[in-house]
């Protein structure tokens, strides 16, 4: 039923019937003491790591994310995804009908994002939010894209398997700001410069 409320392509992946009841409560988990996860984990929640998984067994991604980070590529995701802001505010852009849009997602603030929507979380330093997201099928593939930042033409687009996210993102950063033919919009000659690295203050 929530897949269909989602209109999401992924089936679960646990078994009907008694049989997926009693492999259901085998994979039973303890509670865990979400704040002081986050106390544990800070110093991953900031560049260069950014982000640390809380769980990934059964149909989901859990994940908590922190800033600062300065990003201009959009992330396209076949499913939705789910964010909760923990501390701090953050932007989300997004790419609705070719237009930009920011959605403002403030501490306590919690946002479904609909499946096949280029978004860039802008993340401040000090924020820290969770999001979850469903666990791509085989076959299934996410991708990088780029917009003009002058006219939202779309100059460059590339997709990526998520199980590979650490060795497939960079190469694909690479390839697309060390190319500026790839950069120029060929619909205004705009130029996209690489974004800034953050710097954190110590």
């Amino acid at each position: 039923m929530f897949n269909k409320i989602l209109n999401c392509p992924v089936k679960s992946s646990f078994p009907s019937g008694r049989l997926g009841r009693d492999f259901i409560m085998s994979k039973l988990v303890s509670p865990l003491n979400f704040k002081a996860w986050i106390e544990e984990n800070r110093h991953l929640l900031k560049p260069p790591v950014g982000n640390k998984v809380v769980w990934k067994d059964g149909d989901f991604i859990v994940m908590v994310v922190g800033g600062p980070n300065n990003r201009k590529d959009y992330h396209y995701n076949e499913t939705p995804e789910f964010f909760y802001q923990i501390e701090g505010d953050i932007v989300l852009k997004i790419i609705d009908n070719g237009k930009p849009i920011d959605v403002h997602i403030k501490e306590g603030d919690i946002y479904l994002l609909p499946p096949k929507v280029p978004h860039s979380p802008q993340r401040g330093e000090n924020t820290v939010g969770l999001v979850i997201e469903y666990k791509r099928p085989e076959g299934m593939r996410d991708a990088l894209l780029w917009f003009c930042e002058n006219c939202t033409t779309k100059l460059y687009e590339e997709d990526f398997t998520v199980e590979n996210i650490e060795t497939d993102m960079p190469v694909i950063f690479d390839k697309y700001y060390g190319d500026k033919d790839k950069r120029k919009c060929p619909n205004c000659g705009e130029l996209m410069e690489p974004p800034q690295k953050v710097k954190i203050d110590s």
